[in-house]
């Protein structure tokens, strides 16, 4: 007893004076990659630190938390190696000693662990690495590996771009592998330290040793560009660039760009570098025994592009877009599918603006949604800014979709389904799904997209590009050779957009101002036209539009009667066989003056934000133009106002000195050397590094994140929330983590339980809070703020202060998330849900909560619609009231599984994992790109 006694005694000492306890050691950390396997090949590791743990009792979890503590960088996500290099998995780290990792020399190696297995490719003869590609599975067949070299390696390797017969798989013996017998091996019988071997017939020998292609070191340097290094599929770097731009781009977080700056009145265009007219026709495929020969046609774009870029909202069209890939590739064309494109280590935002740029055709699959989430609303507008051939799939019972309809007004779309004998067109586009005693306002359509549909799609469109490539070589004045669309001001595009030359060309007359307003601010307009006549710029008003035509401002709420938009069925001028577009008049007029101007200012009223044409106008200019948002009147602002104008930035009629302000804000945004520009782009960059900075300190990529009211006002609310926590907890893999946003009531609710069950569990907890810095407005009811406006760590889980306010820290957390539980919540949850839908994210709502999650404070009506491949069942139980509060947990939780194993979830995590999601978020700088 005595012993024991001054045993402790004397741990008590040594804390007390800064000593690490006996039974704390110190353990190394290093990184390895996958040919790091084998216990003694240490040569080519990184030392990332050490830490201090009990390594006699603390286990791999345990390890993997103390690690994200104490070191500074680490991948985003990784696994260990035991002490004789054998990977560990996930579901094992609970279950061993760390006395298992540590080598002789008291080092804890880890290696990074994409989504999916990588695999590097190797020359036989000299061992030179051609670069590395992804798969599902080391079980696919070799036939399977050959199809994902070619596609990921072909675009910028010229040793594999060619008839892909020339070369063949060697086995563990050193055994060449015929053609004939790659579809009975599988890759892992190849393998041989995470690489294939690959021979090469005499003439790539030949063609590897010429002076056009050089492999070493795993780079490859093509003489197109004899000035960089890439990496197989690296978009080509920007050549062209001014000193000043470098330091606007270092700011927005960019790679260097081309950039060429302008004074005022200037009008940017661009000298796009065209691609081949032949581009548009299928790749001739390989030819096989018996074929006929193909006529060559060459495509002059840069490596690693594709023909033909499908767009689509995820959470709606996922399958349909692998499905239309499938046919258009039967048809010979290549295609690009962010899913089967964008692989770990990649930047996604980057390959996706280069996929843009570089592509011949842009095809959107135009459901409901499209256009309303940030990255198919960016990915559209930039397509359409470089003159992209745009053919849309319309999934839709009216055209144009009412936030594109400015842009879509002269393009024709092809409607994804042709009626049957005797149906009526909307008949053939959407199947109702009606419940006995369901109110038919509120039925549900599902799309039911059968396979001779889809081929039917994907045959008009190869008849479309075709019939562009023949206008083309013909050089048809009514082909689609229009310049790229960036005027008025010199604007930054997006990294990876590819080869563009940026001009000046002087624009004729005075800057060009547009003034979009709602005709019942008419008498205001006339003042605002005066005021910028007076400061020597020409004023042009959306309501001369109005004056021009038979057009009129229609509310959101009247959509029925809606003259901008047309149903399929009772149109005239919309032929549904060829999808032909409505008469532009107004909208095209609308697009060229937008087009022309330097800035243009929103009037901002109630009438406004109720109207369709108002609505049209602000999607159309948003990241297109700058703007400059004006506030009329006091309203209640919709979530797809702040989303796409944003609440900081605002100029307020109701302030007295409001004209000089609003002066001083136009001038500004016409120059484009303002420090602006470079403050909103520096502001984008510092969310963009927050992102990534949450993205580092997260121990997996099942995150759910609690949102909703700090406190109760149903009084089953805190129930249902400590049963959402526990059911979460008790999920069969037990690897959820837990985000709150550091409030109390729902969000310490919900996280409270989850911590404590898990706890009980011996689990690692698995709870995070993430907190802003600082926060200027009192939120002392909030959360534990500080007398300074500072936040204080949450007595639980760990806290995560990232941001300059909460309102930044919820467009953090909306981006970073794939998936967020709502339950009652006034205006701020409101926002917050927006945030999460304009993401493309889902939002579950505990609808029998009340509050947002009831459907009150604007909140988007979207989150309502049951996700794909959710049970209807389960999500009809978050607004039954009568049930138990465990069986809403239990419902909730079935909710976020099935989420997390769906096809949507699955493109999510590819990109969580790489770290990259930061990267995704930098297309929001579009606002900087196409303006």
């Amino acid at each position: 007893m005595i012993s024991f006694i001054w045993s402790f005694l004397k741990r008590l000492i040594m804390a007390d004076a800064g000593e690490p306890d006996e039974a704390t050691s110190l353990v190394g950390i290093s990184l390895t990659g996958e040919t790091g396997c084998c216990h003694d090949n240490t040569t080519d590791d990184t030392s990332l630190g050490f830490i201090m743990v009990d390594v006699s009792s603390i286990t791999v979890k345990g390890i993997r938390e103390a690690m994200q503590n104490e070191l500074d960088a680490l991948p985003s996500s990784f696994r260990f190696l035991t002490k004789q290099g054998w990977p560990v998995s996930s579901g094992q780290e609970d279950r061993i000693q760390v006395k298992h990792l540590i080598n002789d020399k008291g080092v804890v190696r880890i290696q990074p662990d994409y989504a999916k297995p990588r695999i590097g490719v190797v020359t036989s003869h000299d061992n030179n690495a051609l670069g590395f590609v992804f798969l599902s599975s080391l079980n696919l067949s070799i036939s399977q590996l050959r199809e994902a070299i070619v596609a990921q390696l072909g675009g910028s390797q010229n040793a594999l771009c060619g008839d892909d017969s020339d070369w063949m798989f060697l086995d563990r013996n050193s055994w060449p592998i015929c053609r004939q017998q790659e579809e009975a091996m599988a890759i892992i019988d190849i393998i041989i330290r995470a690489c294939v071997r690959i021979h090469f017939c005499q003439k790539f020998h030949q063609n590897i040793d010429s002076p056009d292609v050089h492999v070493a070191e795993g780079k490859l340097k093509a003489f197109p560009f004899p000035d960089m290094e890439v990496t197989p599929g690296t978009p080509p770097a920007k050549k062209f660039r001014t000193p000043d731009e470098n330091a606007i781009l270092a700011l927005m977080g960019h790679s260097p760009g081309p950039l060429m700056s302008n004074d005022t009145g200037y009008q940017v265009s661009q000298s796009y570098v065209r691609h081949s007219m032949r581009s548009l026709s299928p790749v001739p495929p390989t030819p096989k025994s018996g074929d006929a020969p193909i006529s060559p046609k060459i495509i002059a774009n840069p490596e690693s592009a594709k023909q033909i870029l499908i767009s689509y909202v995820r959470a709606e069209a996922s399958q349909y877009a692998l499905d239309l890939k499938q046919e258009l590739e039967a048809q010979n064309f290549s295609v690009y599918l962010d899913v089967h494109e964008i692989f770990c280590g990649s930047d996604w935002q980057d390959s996706l603006n280069f996929a843009v740029s570089h592509c011949s055709v842009f095809v959107p699959l135009v459901t409901p949604r499209y256009g309303e989430t940030q990255w198919t609303n960016r990915e559209v507008k930039l397509a359409d800014v470089l003159s992209k051939f745009i053919v849309p799939v319309s999934f839709l019972e009216m055209w144009p979709p009412r936030c594109l309809a400015i842009q879509f007004a002269t393009t024709q779309f092809i409607p994804w389904k042709l009626p049957g004998p005797g149906m009526k067109h909307t008949e053939a586009f959407f199947h109702p799904i009606i419940e006995k005693g369901v109110d038919v306002t509120e039925v549900t359509y599902t799309y039911m997209w059968e396979r001779p549909d889809v081929a039917m799609v994907a045959k008009e469109i190869g008849k479309r590009c075709n019939a562009e490539a023949k206008k083309r070589e013909r050089g048809d004045e009514d082909g689609n050779n229009k310049a790229p669309q960036l005027r008025s001001y010199a604007s930054i595009l997006p990294r990876g957009v590819g080869d563009l030359v940026i001009v000046q060309e002087c624009r004729e007359g005075k800057p060009l101002v547009v003034v979009s307003v709602h005709p019942k601010q008419r008498e205001y307009a006339s003042e605002l036209v005066e005021l910028f006549e007076e400061q020597g710029y020409e004023v042009w008003c959306s309501l001369d539009v109005l004056d021009d035509s038979a057009q009129t401002y229609q509310s959101n709420t009247n959509s029925e009667d809606s003259s901008d938009t047309m149903p399929l069925e009772d149109s005239e001028v919309c032929d549904i066989t060829n999808g032909d577009a409505m008469d532009p008049g107004p909208l095209q007029q609308f697009a060229a003056k937008a087009d022309e101007a330097g800035v243009v200012v929103f009037v901002l009223s109630k009438a406004f934000a109720e109207s369709y044409t108002c609505k049209e106008q602000v999607f159309y200019c948003e990241t297109r133009k700058r703007v400059v948002p004006l506030v009329y009147e006091d309203f209640e602002m919709p979530g797809w106002m702040s989303m796409l104008i944003g609440t900081s930035l605002m100029e307020h009629k109701k302030r007295e000195d409001y004209k000089d302000s609003l002066l001083n804000r136009v001038k500004r945004s016409l120059n484009a050397s303002s420090s602006d520009i470079i403050s909103d782009a520096a502001k984008e960059t510092e969310i963009s590094k927050s992102v990534d900075y949450v993205c580092n300190r997260l121990p997996g990529e099942k995150c759910v994140y609690i949102s909703g009211g700090t406190k109760f006002f149903y009084d089953k609310s805190e129930e249902i929330c400590k049963a959402i926590g526990i059911s979460l907890a008790r999920q069969e893999r037990n690897d959820i983590t837990m985000v709150t946003g550091g409030f109390y009531g729902v969000g310490e609710t919900i996280s409270g339980s989850f911590f404590e069950e898990r706890k009980q569990r011996k689990l690692s907890t698995n709870v995070f809070h993430i907190l802003p810095r600082k926060d200027e407005q009192d939120r002392s009811a909030q959360t534990r703020q500080n007398h300074d406006k500072t936040f204080q760590e949450v007595p639980f889980g760990k806290t995560i202060f990232c941001g300059d306010n909460v309102r930044q820290r919820e467009t953090i957390v909306s981006r970073v998330f794939d998936i967020c539980i709502l339950v009652e919540g006034g205006p701020g949850a409101a926002h917050e849900a927006e945030e999460f839908c304009w993401s493309d994210h889902t939002v579950i709502p505990v609808k029998c909560t009340g509050g947002s999650a009831g459907g009150k404070f604007n909140v988007p009506k979207k989150i309502f619609e049951v996700p794909r491949g959710v049970s209807k069942e389960d999500w009809d139980m978050l607004g039954d009231s009568n049930l138990a509060a465990s069986n809403i947990g239990d419902a909730v939780a079935r909710i976020v599984k099935a989420l997390q194993t769906g096809a949507a979830a699955q493109l999510t995590r590819m990109k969580s994992v790489t770290s990259k999601r930061a990267s995704l978020v930098s297309q929001h700088s579009m606002i900087d790109t196409l303006t």
